[in-house]
């Protein structure tokens, strides 16, 4: 072959490729996946150190110190996330008793955090997502993490009240809890 037709065999090959890669990017073959679900590195998580009262147990029937409620409502991008039932009720860590439960637990889906202690004192927003398992603070909520795009907002008010700037807070993990309040997180877009 001489040389004139090797140099259109290169350009006829680097065309062909340089259509392929179009086509394929055309296609979506190259997009990333950014959702929480998308294969990467694990996420770090709060819930991978939990504060120590998460280990703690309480006993329906005995004399309790404490025993608050406060209602929990969480938006990822909008739509409502549902606080799971039973979340710190028949754990290994607490015997897996019905009535021998963590500090903080739910007994329904309604987003009712039942918070009860032997001892006086006071407790965080973040134990409740220790014993639940998943990661909570001002850098995200479960596997949705703030970044260029989404936020992390949290307000804190009386039942009845909507969400506004003078009831928005940043504490997040180390909010502590009070009883009768309803607690609104949202992992959202930001807004501009």
């Amino acid at each position: 072959m001489n040389r004139e037709t090797t140099f259109w065999g290169i350009v006829t090959a680097l065309a062909l490729a340089g259509i392929v890669v179009l086509y394929a990017q055309n296609a979506g073959l190259f997009e990333q996946d950014d959702s929480p679900s998308a294969s990467r590195e694990p996420l770090s998580s709060t819930a991978d150190s939990p504060d120590p009262l998460a280990s703690d147990c309480v006993q329906h029937g005995t004399a309790l110190t404490r025993h608050d409620h406060v209602n929990l409502e969480i938006f990822i991008d909008a739509s409502p996330y549902k606080v799971e039932s039973e979340i710190g009720i028949r754990t290994d860590i607490c015997n897996g008793q019905e009535d021998y439960m963590h500090t903080i637990h739910t007994h329904d889906e309604t987003g009712r955090l039942h918070i009860e202690l032997n001892e006086a004192g006071d407790i965080s927003l973040g134990v409740f997502f220790d014993i639940w398992g998943y990661h909570f603070n001002e850098t995200g909520i479960f596997d949705y993490r703030v970044n260029a795009t989404h936020e992390m907002v949290m307000h804190v008010r009386a039942s009845g009240e909507g969400a506004t700037e003078e009831n928005r807070i940043t504490s997040f993990d180390d909010y502590l809890l009070q009883n009768g309040e309803v607690i609104e997180v949202h992992y959202r877009v930001k807004a501009n």
